[in-house]
């Protein structure tokens, strides 16, 4: 057990099982703690120091970030959009089965680091034949009334520094913890919608689609330049560098593209409950800051947001 906890706390995983490697883990998780802690921060131009003073700004700062700005919003009725047909459509809002749920379980690492509840998806891995009838019952619930306790979407905010020697608070990425059951529903569901994705997302897109390289932008980029030059060809590339890019999907945007694309209301129920009902603590050197909902944004460290978030780029 004292590896396991210091296994999870380093975020290293070991190849060989049965081997006790609790010291390297141990030092590897302080080599972590250093890196990430955090004695002082710039919000605004405003520099804090103290823990509190930090703690409050930044939970501040996040909840301001992911509430949305009323104002004139993008019409999306005029677009044509590549949809899939009711029969997918009714597939995928299909009963949850306990091979299904078991299959996503048994097919998640179970030692990534621990949401609010404290349960590692390890637990839930282990203790599958104790916790199965719940679990079941948790899925059938979601299925039916498009609801879970408001508790499973409990997320910590961790922020970890994109670079060495960082002070400005834009210069961390905010990492979402989840809970392991939270984890499990979207997981669930993440995996139901890979078998129509392909049908919605055009072929020239290759971020987060199975079978398709992010990289191959741009390698294609590379190659039109130089074919450019070749002939002695002009041309015009347009490259976006979209700030906090998960944090500023509007939802109501995401749900019309997802009614253009054919998904049924089921499924728009179920995605909408997803997103809304998350309440965020901001970690803060291993304490937690605020507790605040958000009415935009998605999740970066949730299993389906990145093919939510292809969608926004594309649209």
């Amino acid at each position: 057990m004292e590896e396991v906890h210091w296994r999870q706390l380093s975020r290293e995983l070991w190849l060989r099982e049965g081997d006790r490697n609790t010291r390297f883990f141990h030092r590897m998780a302080n080599a972590h703690r250093r890196v990430n802690a955090m004695t002082k921060i710039k919000i605004n131009g405003v520099r804090f120091t103290e823990d509190q003073d930090m703690r409050e700004g930044i939970a501040n700062t996040y909840q301001q970030l992911l509430s949305e700005n009323p104002g004139w919003k993008a019409d999306i009725g005029g677009l044509l959009l590549n949809q899939i047909s009711p029969v997918e459509a009714d597939g995928i809002e299909v009963p949850f089965s306990e091979t299904e749920i078991y299959t996503a379980l048994m097919g998640m690492n179970g030692d990534k680091a621990l949401g609010p509840d404290g349960f590692t998806v390890a637990f839930w891995q282990n203790s599958w034949e104790i916790v199965k009838e719940d679990m079941l019952g948790l899925f059938k619930e979601f299925h039916d009334q498009y609801s879970f306790f408001k508790s499973l979407n409990h997320t910590f905010l961790v922020l970890i520094p994109k670079k060495g020697g960082v002070e400005d608070l834009g210069d961390y990425r905010p990492i979402s913890l989840l809970g392991g059951l939270y984890k499990l529903l979207a997981k669930v569901l993440a995996n139901r919608l890979k078998k129509v994705i392909g049908k919605v997302i055009s072929p020239d897109q290759n971020a987060f689609i199975k079978g398709r390289q992010i990289l191959d932008g741009s390698l294609i980029t590379n190659e039109v330049i130089d074919a450019w030059q070749k002939r002695g060809e002009k041309g015009i590339v347009c490259k976006l560098d979209i700030e906090k890019a998960y944090d500023i999907i509007n939802w109501q945007f995401l749900l019309k593209v997802m009614q253009k694309m054919g998904f049924g209301s089921k499924w728009i129920g179920w995605i909408w409950n997803c997103i809304s009902t998350v309440k965020y603590s901001v970690l803060v050197n291993g304490v937690p800051a605020g507790f605040f909902s958000s009415t935009k944004g998605l999740r970066q460290g949730d299993p389906f947001p990145p093919t939510y978030l292809s969608w926004a780029w594309k649209y």
